[in-house]
């Protein structure tokens, strides 16, 4: 973890001048090490990201979760996993802004969801979210998905 709060993505060297690309966003609610909500990008190739996210997605974190998913669909990106495998709760601030992403996404764009924590997935299927979204257990399905190789979720 860097000093002010973010991570360093695989094989990115920690610096103050980051691009739009690799910037991470990360919030605490006091100075002690537990982080309420972070992300990070990891681009896979020209037309895919993968969006890792932790801890807890609220009203307060929102705004960032809105800002990183539209830096992550940016530059042409078009296929897009959002892993939410490290995220512990969700409300449905966050649940809005994940549907007005998938409303907004460009014709062929796809967008896959990865998550575990049975708490999430429990708020997915009461609000039947789970039949909008392509929601996998893993991120090798989700992947998958995106790129075409996949015919259903899981």
């Amino acid at each position: 973890m860097r000093r002010n709060g973010t991570f360093a993505s695989d094989g990115e060297a920690a610096s103050a001048n980051q691009g739009p690309a690799d910037r991470t966003v990360a919030a605490t609610a006091d100075a002690g090490p537990r982080i309420t909500f972070a992300t990070r990008q990891r681009q896979l190739d020209e037309r895919t990201r993968v969006l890792g996210v932790e801890g807890e997605l609220d009203l307060a974190s929102a705004p960032n979760l809105k800002w990183a998913l539209a830096d992550a669909l940016s530059g042409g990106t078009n296929r897009l996993v959002v892993d939410l495998a490290a995220v512990r709760f969700i409300d449905s601030t966050a649940l809005g802004v994940l549907v007005g992403v998938h409303r907004g996404l460009d014709a062929g764009a796809r967008m896959a969801i990865v998550c575990t924590h049975p708490d999430v997935l429990n708020i997915f299927e009461l609000t039947g979210l789970d039949a909008t979204f392509d929601i996998f257990r893993n991120l090798d399905d989700a992947l998958a998905h995106v790129r075409g190789s996949a015919d259903t979720a899981g």
